[in-house]
């Protein structure tokens, strides 16, 4: 990388940010494509960090890009490309290593980040570098009905991130970095709801958003005296009462909602590494 350097991702115009983004990944295993719209969406969502976030040049054409987000002594790689005409000339492992800068300067002490399991390409790359991978992490579709007589009823995001914390403390859950209750108040157009059977008692909080057809299941979890088979079993009655296919995104291997999923003959979509860098 000759004449190299790194600029803020902000010094671009969110139309040029798209463009880039869109360039970058135009041939990624998975089909990845953002509008102006969808890309503002993520930034809030995910909080990215613009200011953190960053783009190599080489030459005075972009090469490649990273954003970031920062959660208390960690930092997530939320996406990583080169343009194909920079590939194969090194150009990754110094957008790698000049996060691991940011990382570091902001006091973080470990990164983490997501590959599809089939990118094996990059599963080495991140390897090289240091990176090990931690775990699996599933998204999965349930077709069958569920049971009947559950329904949704408004709650708000404070009390239910109180639930997810709750749950998360009652059977020891280890979230990703998505599912951690921690980041949900981010989640402007979502739904946070409680579930409810018959009788209008509360068994399981849900955070969720309808998609193309899909019920859009972020995070869910049983209150007390409740399981995460009659969550799982509450949701799907009620994706169907609407139409929809209930599709859990990104739940980690070990996690009860992906456990207790196994009843109800889920449908794989999507395996996902979970990787992680420790920065010494």
């Amino acid at each position: 990388m000759e004449n190299n350097t790194f600029r803020k991702l902000q010094a671009l115009s969110k139309v040029e940010i798209v463009n880039l983004l869109n360039l970058i990944f135009s041939d990624y295993v998975l089909r990845m494509h953002w509008t102006l719209e969808s890309f503002e969406k993520d930034v809030r969502e995910n909080n990215i960090s613009l200011s953190d976030s960053f783009v190599a040049t080489i030459e005075g054409k972009n090469a490649g890009a990273v954003l970031l987000s920062f959660r208390e002594k960690r930092a997530r790689i939320d996406l990583m490309g080169v343009t194909p005409s920079f590939r194969r000339e090194g150009v990754g492992f110094r957008l790698v290593d000049e996060a691991v800068r940011i990382a570091k300067w902001k006091g973080c002490e470990q990164i983490v980040l997501e590959v599809p399991q089939k990118d094996k390409r990059a599963i080495s790359f991140y390897e090289k570098f240091g990176f090990r991978q931690k775990r699996g992490l599933i998204t999965f579709f349930i077709r069958k009905p569920g049971a009947k007589g559950f329904s949704l009823r408004d709650s708000d995001s404070g009390r239910i991130i109180e639930c997810a914390l709750v749950v998360k403390d009652r059977f020891k859950r280890n979230p990703e970095w998505e599912r951690e209750p921690t980041g949900f108040s981010h989640l402007e157009q979502y739904s946070f709801d409680s579930v409810v059977n018959e009788e209008g008692k509360e068994i399981a909080y849900c955070i969720w958003q309808e998609r193309d057809s899909v019920f859009y299941v972020r995070d869910a979890g049983p209150t007390k005296g409740f399981s995460f088979k009659e969550t799982i079993g509450g949701l799907c009655g009620i994706a169907k009462d609407r139409g929809l296919t209930p599709l859990f995104p990104t739940v980690p291997e070990e996690d009860p909602l992906f456990l207790e999923a196994q009843s109800f003959e889920p449908e794989i979509l999507l395996k996902q590494s979970e990787m992680t860098f420790r920065i010494h």
